[in-house]
């Protein structure tokens, strides 16, 4: 056993080797969650640390800055109404029929492997995103988009009928060369099958077919971005080197920046966060420590590394089973809103985010979130009140038992609370929340699996299967596109549609999708806002999810590391990756973490 002496030498040799920047200008980032696969240019699986990941790999024609402006990537520029790029068609009337967005490819933009990226690249990843077999969370707006070469290096995408946010996101591309030789094959196996009789075959065929380019054993080929995979330890680490074939160069030069970035997985947040106290990581990932192993760090932080909290577009939220074919789901009138209100108005949301969050983090009253122009201020908001709850409860039949349980027709309202198993906090919440259920009768069974299973397909998926019956996890939307996407019904995953959507809690109402198209093709912002205050009402009354807070997220840093930085817009540290760098190595500050 090392002596207490030899080990805060060894602690402080560590500390130091972070804040001064390592020898090899490297990067290590610890994190709380492995991603099941990386790069997927469809995103079928878009979990934050998948998307944080990509970032380091994944260039796009334009994005986002901290401040939510747009800047060119692949590009040569960001197509405006003023420049031309952008463009509206309308009829007589004045309303928009249909909008164009015109992007040239920068002549130096190349994939990893030195060849060119083109047009082709960006028709081959349109082309599969749009066919029904392939899983993606959502195909708006890209189901209705047409993409027009007009020479090697200029295209332009159509969108009829027209897309709200045409001129601000960036379609997907893929390696054509080296990917449509196993998507033919994909094709071929799956071609005469029916996608409502054979759902599960076909998603077996797309598993097969995207897991030969994603993961740990099968490393993207040829990536776009700013770093490329190196090595993948499974349950370990994730290595990417810089991409020498990237065209944006940092101020000074590449080689003062970043060379190598590893990701650690330790799901385990207490054990991430005694890597950040002995030095083991320079910086955590936004998907790290809970809140208050944050405040703990910020306590012990000293000149060693400093602590962030950022406001960010995450929703923390728990999802009811709504699937009405599902026995338990009936058994327990999961279907039924009057049941959904009376948990939510038995669960005091004020006084936890107080408790756990010293009420940095906002209780949430609807999904969309409170810096998005289109949110809802007055949306019902549900105090803590158990008495309406109990009245609920007693209005739908569910009495209490002689034990205190609520019990109808011979059951008793018992049901299981899932969450990510790890997540120090989450924990916490399942527990306040278990013991305030328990107060109106309401028996509550934790059962908990690893991110890795809890966001697998089939299981997040699968509430029409009744793989489980109360879901907690987060939400990431950028607040400047808010689309409501989450809770229309065309997006509820099933076996039939290959999982795809993210609806997951099964809910339909007719009149909150006909405001959802409506919203959707709305150019006038005061109207637009007026449909969502609607459907923000029709939601809340219904809650098919239970909202709790949004979050703010935590991550650490050493003083050093430059360009490492965040926000609600961009999303990730990631987005800048070209440019992180250590100033101990000449790296130059262009963003600062506010």
């Amino acid at each position: 056993m090392k002596s207490t002496k030899t080990w805060l030498a060894l602690s402080l040799l560590l500390l130091g080797a972070a804040q001064a920047g390592p020898a090899n200008n490297s990067l290590v980032v610890g994190t709380s969650q492995e991603p099941p696969n990386i790069y997927d240019p469809w995103a079928t699986n878009n979990l934050a640390i998948s998307s944080e990941i990509n970032g380091f790999m994944a260039a796009s024609l334009i994005s986002k800055d901290n401040e939510g402006d747009l800047y060119a990537d692949i590009a040569t520029t960001v197509p405006t109404l003023a420049n031309g790029g952008y463009k509206l068609t309308k009829n007589a009337a004045g309303d928009v029929t249909s909008n164009s967005v015109t992007y040239s490819i920068r002549k130096d933009a190349k994939w990893s492997d030195g060849s060119a990226i083109t047009p082709k690249d960006f028709q081959f990843w349109l082309k599969v995103e749009q066919d029904d077999r392939v899983p993606v969370p959502s195909r708006d707006p890209w189901d209705k988009a047409k993409i027009t070469v007009n020479d090697a290096d200029t295209f332009t995408i159509t969108f009829n009928p027209p897309y709200l946010f045409a001129d601000q996101v960036s379609p997907g591309l893929a390696p054509s060369a080296s990917m449509a030789g196993a998507w033919n094959s994909f094709d071929s196996a799956t071609a005469k099958l029916d996608s409502k009789t054979s759902g599960k075959a076909i998603n077996d065929a797309w598993v097969k077919f995207i897991s030969s380019f994603t993961t740990a054993n099968n490393l993207p080929k040829v990536v776009s971005g700013a770093f490329k995979p190196t090595q993948w330890r499974s349950g370990n680490s994730l290595t990417m080197v810089r991409n020498a074939n990237y065209w944006r160069t940092p101020k000074g030069g590449t080689d003062k920046y970043v060379q190598t970035v590893q990701y650690r997985f330790i799901p385990n947040t207490n054990t991430l966060k005694v890597n950040v106290l002995s030095g083991q990581i320079d910086t955590l990932s936004a998907v790290g420590v809970t809140f208050d192993q944050g405040l703990d760090l910020q306590r012990s932080q000293r000149d060693r590394y400093k602590t962030y909290f950022v406001p960010s577009a995450t929703w923390e939220h728990i999802d009811i089973n709504g699937f009405s074919n599902v026995q338990k789901v009936k058994d327990l009138d999961l279907d039924d809103k009057r049941v959904r209100q009376a948990l939510l108005y038995s669960i005091d949301r004020a006084a936890l985010t107080k408790a756990l969050f010293q009420g940095k983090q906002q209780v949430s009253n609807t999904f969309v979130n409170p810096i998005a122009k289109l949110y809802k201020k007055d949306a019902k908001a549900y105090d803590f009140d158990p008495a309406k709850a109990k009245a609920l409860f007693a209005d739908a039949g569910w009495k209490p038992g002689a034990d205190g349980i609520l019990a109808k027709n011979g059951k008793k309202f018992s049901l299981n609370f899932t969450t990510t198993a790890g997540n120090a906090t989450r924990e916490r919440v399942q527990q306040i929340l278990q013991a305030q259920w328990k107060a109106v009768g309401v028996d509550v069974n934790i059962q908990n699996y690893p991110s890795s299973v809890v966001f697998a397909q089939d299981f997040i998926g699968g509430g029409s299967n009744g793989k489980w019956d109360m879901l907690m996890y987060a939400w990431t939307a950028d607040p400047s596109l808010e689309k409501g996407n989450l809770f229309s019904s065309t997006q509820i995953p099933t076996a039939g549609n290959g999982f795809a959507g993210q609806n997951e809690p099964g809910w339909k109402n007719a009149e909150y999708d006909k405001l959802w198209n409506q919203a959707n093709t709305e150019f006038d912002l005061s109207a637009r806002v007026k449909l969502f205050d609607r459907m923000q009402s029709i939601w809340a009354d219904e809650v098919p999810s239970l909202p709790l807070y949004f979050r703010v997220n935590v991550y650490t840093k050493v003083p050093n590391l430059m360009n490492y930085t965040f926000s609600a817009y961009s999303l990730y540290p990631s987005w800048d990756a070209y440019e992180i760098g250590w100033s101990s190595k000449g790296a130059a500050e262009v963003n600062t973490q506010k």
